[in-house]
């Protein structure tokens, strides 16, 4: 599964730390019979906590269009060397958005 591999690496590379995931209410993140979140965590040292988005939450739809249009415009198309230049894209972005846009 996807989500627990992306939370296995979260687990090896924050070894010592407590671990925050927040996710929406997409079944698959939720403990089934299986408990299987509970599983890995367990594994874990209990060190995640795991925060779901409230059910009708209307700004969480905002910032996922925002998400959309930086994608769409910086990202998609986007050539960047490092992360500083994705970093400055972003960033340059923002700034028009916020002088232009918002």
């Amino acid at each position: 599964m996807r989500c627990s591999s992306s939370a296995a690496r979260a687990a090896s590379r924050y070894p010592k730390r407590r671990i925050i995931v927040i996710w929406d209410n997409l079944n698959i993140h939720k403990d089934d019979l299986d408990e299987r979140w509970s599983r890995f965590n367990a594994r874990h040292d209990n060190r995640f906590e795991f925060v779901y988005t409230p059910l009708h939450a209307s700004w969480l739809n905002q910032i996922e269009i925002w998400f959309s249009i930086l994608q769409r415009r910086v990202l998609r198309l986007g050539s960047f060397n490092d992360a500083g230049e994705l970093e400055a894209a972003v960033r340059g972005f923002i700034a028009y958005w916020n002088r232009y846009e918002a």
